[in-house]
């Protein structure tokens, strides 16, 4: 099979020269991670630019600036292990696809691979999960829980209780989820525009993110427990990994903890860590 027969067509992208503001507003209208930045007026690759990318340059204006100029790409006539191996090697979770004259036809996700793993896999989620995650405690205060995610760069962290065992996940957009913190800070000092209606809380999640790593906002020392999702998909050595993509395409979700028998987190499985089943067939 290849890239073409899988990709999508449908191309979310930014333009240099920009701002990073406007890249963010098409980030979190779209909610996407990622996307390919174009060249003005053409649909010459100049980049691709992540949420990451964003958060760890704060204070930059300048799209150009953040952005990943040398990002890796892949062919529309390429097969999709090799888009699958690309995903894995390098923990990537977007490819541009170009045509052979290099022009941006596509997109293609882990995501659109993982319907093929949905289908036919019943190979075992113990021979594809990581023990490299980052668990949180329940009590850790929400700004060393954010410096963490920083640090650390991870979208979504288990939590865990006194006795180690897992009781939920926490991500970068539950922290801002208190009440007086979204009630404190008007629509208006996001900068969004008139397009409004297009802005879910992801995007205005995405808007405070940038607000606290400037320091405009503080988060209160709350612990994580406040504000981490208690009801967790999760998996376990012995779940076939069909059934972890089913669940990954269902819920929208690219990870779930994966725990023994006494309920205590032995890893992690992501769609990136599935990626190694399409290509090592």
């Amino acid at each position: 099979m290849k890239v073409k027969d899988l990709m999508s067509k449908e191309l979310i992208v930014a333009y240099v020269p920009s701002t990073v503001r406007e890249a963010l507003k098409i980030l979190a209208k779209h909610d996407v991670s990622g996307m390919p930045v174009l060249k003005k007026g053409t649909r010459q690759l100049a980049g691709v630019v992540t949420r990451s990318d964003i958060f760890r340059n704060p204070d930059e204006e300048q799209l150009a600036m953040v952005m990943n100029p040398n990002p890796y790409t892949i062919g529309e006539d390429d097969d999709i292990e090799d888009a699958a191996k690309l995903f894995y090697e390098n923990r990537i979770h977007g490819l541009p696809v170009l045509d052979k004259k290099r022009n941006l036809v596509g997109i293609i996700s882990p995501t659109d691979l993982l319907k093929m793993i949905e289908e036919k896999d019943n190979r075992y989620v113990e021979n594809y999960y990581t023990t490299s995650c980052v668990p949180v405690y329940q009590e850790t205060p929400l700004p060393a829980l954010m410096e963490i995610i920083t640090i650390t760069n991870e979208s979504a962290l288990p939590v865990l209780d006194e006795e180690g065992k897992l009781v939920g996940i926490v991500t970068d957009g539950d922290l801002f989820k208190l009440s007086h913190i979204k009630d404190s800070i008007s629509k208006s000092e996001f900068g969004l525009g008139d397009d409004e209606d297009a802005w879910t809380w992801e995007g205005i999640r995405d808007v405070l993110r940038l607000y606290y790593s400037t320091s405009k906002i503080d988060l209160p020392p709350v612990p994580v427990k406040e504000v981490m999702v208690r009801e967790v998909e999760k998996a376990s050595r012995k779940t076939p990994i069909s059934e972890v993509a089913k669940v990954m395409l269902k819920k929208r979700i690219s990870q779930l903890p994966v725990i023994g028998s006494d309920d205590r987190l032995i890893g992690m499985i992501t769609d990136i860590d599935l990626m190694k089943a399409i290509y090592e067939d």
